[in-house]
């Protein structure tokens, strides 16, 4: 995933035509790379006999390549038949005329990649320019040290965004926080919680939250105020209010509380620090058919509740709103045994724009994507959901607003639609093939379920599934998976991809892997 931000975004190249490959009735032999065996689930690879060009996609000319001895290098020559060397290395050139080369970076001296791209009756050559990181000058001065530097004595500060001045009060504002500098995100903070700054380190404020617990944040979101206390938020006796689709726990508290939420397959707990008001060990029984129980556990500085369910997690919330927390446990839906998707909301996300990853022929993938999108949305639909698409148009959609629209809907789950890419130094050849991301426990079943239902659709290698900090599996209400479907640098699958069969296939992989997470939560 974190290689779709490495390629540039450009405008849409036109499918390549399907017309013979130049050079078959005979004429003089030319050297040509072997290609990589063929893919018998994928749609062949369309044969082009076009005019001799040389179009490179990545790296963009004068990137600097991240990687340290060798990269990829791929684009487009316009002719099948072509052979192609890259700094003298043969490449191997699909029957479209797509090219994917791993090869050596560029000498120091020399900070370029020559191809030449040749038929039996032309030859054109293009000298394409990069920068390495061993041609960059040396540093000036002592190496740098980047250290914490302490503030003594601790600042009192209030945890806000002022980005969000003015803003309609929204569940989905955090103030974000982190174990480390650059650690993943672990606590989801309300605007107004009030800590204490004991140290910077760049852009990042360490901030106490009580006495055994510190955290990372942003800088620009710790703001000094003389005019708070950092005394312990005073919290009053819970009050539990089951509901149709939630139970809610509602706690008065004194002001924003700091806490962090951890789950297993069946449990929740929410941890608020820096507390008081609440003594000792309390058992909340619960005749709920959900809910089994509420224990409550206080010590000197935090107090704890732990929900434990009688069927897996589903989602939740934490509302603070007039000196009220709230914390939401959704139910599970209820779910027809034959048809499993009737009566459900999903939310389908089609990856991109803006950003985004563009294969050897110029497909970009935020138009694949949306074309798989409308085809997961029609197969939905005639199974009896209601589809809640975050885009229908080539039209940007913030990253952010996505999983806000799915929030909003109330959907019962979540799956963001993309196509793969890689950073710099990992070769492609070796490393492509479906996955499925997820972040919170309550979604790795979903993500299991979707990658089994992805890969024999898709026929690609098995990647598994991976715990990954993305905005569009952060959603705590529903479960949320992201999907990884093809390597859209990979010629042969970029070529897949333009077709409406293997778009079909995509969205079938999909939509079977929603039916099989519903359907296990069936009575």
């Amino acid at each position: 995933m974190a290689g779709c931000a490495n390629t540039p975004t450009p405008r849409t190249a036109p499918a390549p035509a399907r017309t013979p490959a130049a050079g078959k009735g005979g004429g003089a032999r030319i050297s040509r790379a072997p290609l990589p065996p063929v893919n018998p689930k994928l749609p062949p690879v369309p044969e082009v006999d076009g005019s001799l060009h040389i179009t490179v996609i990545y790296p963009p000319a004068g990137a600097l390549i991240g990687s340290r001895d060798s990269n990829f290098v791929f684009g487009s020559v316009g002719n099948g038949s072509a052979g192609l060397t890259i700094n003298g290395a043969l490449v191997p050139v699909w029957p479209n005329g797509a090219f994917m080369g791993w090869v050596a970076n560029p000498p120091v001296d020399k900070q370029s990649y020559t191809l030449i791209a040749y038929t039996a009756k032309d030859t054109v050559r293009d000298v394409h320019p990069v920068r390495t990181r061993a041609a960059l000058p040396p540093p000036s001065g002592p190496p740098r040290r980047d250290t914490v530097t302490p503030i003594r004595p601790p600042v009192v500060v209030v945890l806000r965004d002022d980005s969000l001045a003015g803003a309609t009060d929204d569940t989905d504002q955090a103030i974000i926080g982190r174990p480390s500098p650059s650690g993943t995100y672990r606590w989801f903070l309300f605007p107004g919680t009030i800590g204490q700054m004991t140290g910077v380190f760049g852009a990042m404020a360490h901030v106490q939250l009580d006495p055994h617990q510190q955290i990372w944040v942003a800088r620009h979101d710790a703001h000094p105020a003389s005019d708070v206390s950092p005394a312990p938020v005073r919290v009053s006796l819970p009050q539990l209010l089951p509901q149709h689709d939630w139970i809610d726990l509602r706690l008065g508290v004194s002001s924003p509380p700091a806490y962090v939420v951890d789950e297993t397959e069946r449990s929740v707990t929410l941890t608020l620090y820096n507390t008081t008001g609440v003594t000792g060990d309390t058992l909340i029984t619960s005749a709920d058919p959900y809910l089994t129980d509420v224990r409550i556990h206080a010590d000197a500085s935090r107090v704890t509740y732990t929900f434990t369910c009688s069927r897996p997690v589903y989602g939740y919330l934490t509302l603070y709103q007039d000196s009220v927390m709230t914390f939401r446990l959704r139910r599970p839906p209820t779910v027809d045994t034959a048809h499993p998707l009737r009566g459900l909301t999903i939310a389908i996300d089609p990856g991109h724009p803006p950003a985004g990853a563009t294969g050897p022929t110029g497909l970009y993938e935020a138009d694949a994507t949306l074309s798989v999108g409308l085809r997961v949305r029609d197969m939905l639909a005639a199974q009896g959901a209601t589809v809640v698409m975050t885009r229908t148009t080539p039209d940007p959609v913030a990253l952010g607003d996505r999983p806000i629209i799915a929030r909003r809907a109330d959907v019962n789950a979540l799956v963001s639609i993309h196509l793969n890419a890689l950073p710099d130094g990992m070769n492609p050849f070796h490393s492509n093939g479906t996955g499925t991301y997820y972040f919170h426990t309550h979604s790795q079943r979903f993500a299991t379920l979707m990658q089994q239902s992805l890969v024999p659709q898709l026929g690609l290698r098995n990647l598994g599934t991976f715990r990954e900090n993305l905005a569009l599996v952060r959603p705590t209400w529903m479960p949320a998976v992201l999907t990884e479907g093809v390597f859209i640098i990979m010629p042969d699958q970029e070529a897949a991809m333009r077709t409406p069969e293997y778009q079909d296939a995509y969205a079938r992989g999909v939509v079977n892997g929603l039916e099989r997470f519903f359907a296990t939560f069936a009575q």
